[in-house]
């Protein structure tokens, strides 16, 4: 029996979505590009118009056969070819591929699949930045301890927290968005040599327009076959993407640790259990956002290396990018919908983030209080204030207790130690992220 080599076993995160990079999305790409340059071909006469009744092509491709046939090639490119002009009538059969060489094809296609792809993440991210943003401005005013180096830290809102995890989603999925896909046609050896011998190279450089209009891809003037630059960029985007996406997962499972239990996934009962401990109520899709920010550097990192392709035409480093690339488009795709099922099912406790911000005997005030002195006391007089108080292990009672004959520093101190009231510039940069006017 054959089975498929990848249904998800090891990529729990695997669903309906990764049918957008799946084996058949390449197939169908690589037959769309195909049929893409012979309506470019058309539009300068270089085809017939029936070329342009395309009804053949449907099913013509048996994409197991592909697989198989690509061994002995190096890239599915021929045997596609073979199976497209078995099925196509004779009039597109002679001009199927003209001009073109593999690496057009599967680098076309490659960019194609990508800016379908793109769609699926932009889509599966709406709900995500609308929920980080509704997050964010529900919570600017709840207390929180911020934390520095695994350390409790200073004062902070949860909102804000949100805020910045927010800004890193939008501005990653900006970049990816700006990005342009080129097509690619350049020939064997970039100069596409022989569509100018046929067709003059006016109607070529037509041609080669039409070709990236026709996908819906950038048109570059020059061939990329060796300047891997569009692929490296699109590799970065997207583990930029995949990170600041496994951020909201690293927060939420830290938040939703049991010593903490400042947030709670509010999963189905069937979801998040352990097979051994009953007890447990695992953040899964938070968890599998971590698994997946963790892969992508290091797919990432291929794609930069393969920038060094050498000749006109590249030796193993152009081959090397088709899987990687194809892995971080499947990350980012299933993390952008894992970070939707992380948002939907997400819950704040408030009473425990205050009561982390309580813990140390209110030790996280200790820097405001000692700079809110400082005018009243000095930096000296203060620090050592400060310390004594922290020693007594409740700060605030033990300053004011310090402060009897300060009532002015004293008023001082409550203020900049009450969690009620803001925090620096912390709902300014709230409303920036969220996009409130300021």
């Amino acid at each position: 029996m054959t089975a498929a080599v990848d249904l998800g076993l090891l990529d729990p995160a695997t669903g309906t979505v990764a049918e957008v990079v799946s084996d058949e999305a390449y197939a169908r790409a690589m037959v769309d590009v195909e049929l893409a340059l012979v309506r470019a071909l058309s539009a300068v006469d270089a085809a017939p118009g029936a070329a342009r009744d395309e009804g053949w092509a449907a099913g013509a491709v048996d994409v197991a056969a592909l697989a198989a046939g690509a061994r002995a090639s190096g890239n599915p490119v021929l045997p596609l070819l073979a199976q497209l002009r078995a099925a196509a009538p004779s009039e597109v059969r002679d001009v199927l591929h003209l001009g073109a060489t593999s690496q057009d094809v599967l680098d076309s296609a490659t960019m194609l699949v990508a800016a379908r792809t793109r769609g699926r993440i932009d889509a599966a991210l709406v709900p995500v930045l609308a929920g980080l943003a509704s997050l964010a401005d529900a919570h600017r005013a709840t207390p929180a301890v911020g934390r520095t180096l695994t350390q409790q830290a200073a004062p902070t809102v949860f909102g804000l927290r949100v805020a910045v995890l927010l800004e890193g989603v939008r501005r990653a999925a900006q970049h990816l968005d700006a990005l342009e896909l080129p097509a690619q046609l350049g020939g064997s050896v970039g100069t596409l040599a022989v569509l100018v011998d046929l067709l003059g190279a006016d109607r070529a450089d037509i041609v080669r327009r039409r070709f990236a209009d026709e996908l819906g891809l950038a048109f570059r003037p020059t061939a990329w076959h060796v300047e891997r630059g569009p692929v490296a960029e699109l590799g970065a985007a997207l583990a930029v993407l995949v990170g600041a996406l496994g951020r909201l997962g690293l927060e939420v499972a830290q938040g939703t640790r049991t010593e903490l239990g400042e947030l709670e996934l509010g999963l189905g009962a069937a979801e998040g259990g352990s097979s051994a401990m009953p007890q447990k109520h695992n953040p899964v899709p938070a968890i599998l956002l971590v698994a997946a920010a963790r892969r992508a550097p290091g797919l990432a990192a291929t794609l930069l290396g393969a920038q060094l392709a050498l000749d006109d035409r590249p030796p193993g480093d152009w081959h090397a990018e088709w899987q990687p690339l194809r892995e971080l488009l499947r990350l980012a795709v299933e993390s952008a919908a894992l970070a939707g099922d992380v948002i939907a099912a997400l819950d704040v406790d408030p009473g425990r983030l205050r009561a982390h911000l309580d813990d140390g005997g209110g030790s996280a005030h200790a820097e405001r209080a000692q700079w809110a002195l400082v005018p009243f006391l000095g930096r000296a007089r203060a620090q050592e204030v400060v310390r004594t108080a922290l020693a007594a292990g409740d700060l605030v009672p033990a300053l004011l207790a310090q402060l009897g004959d300060e009532p002015e520093a004293a008023d001082r101190v409550r203020a900049v130690t009450d969690p009620e009231r803001p925090v620096g510039l912390a709902d300014r940069m709230i409303d920036a992220a969220i996009g409130m006017p300021s």
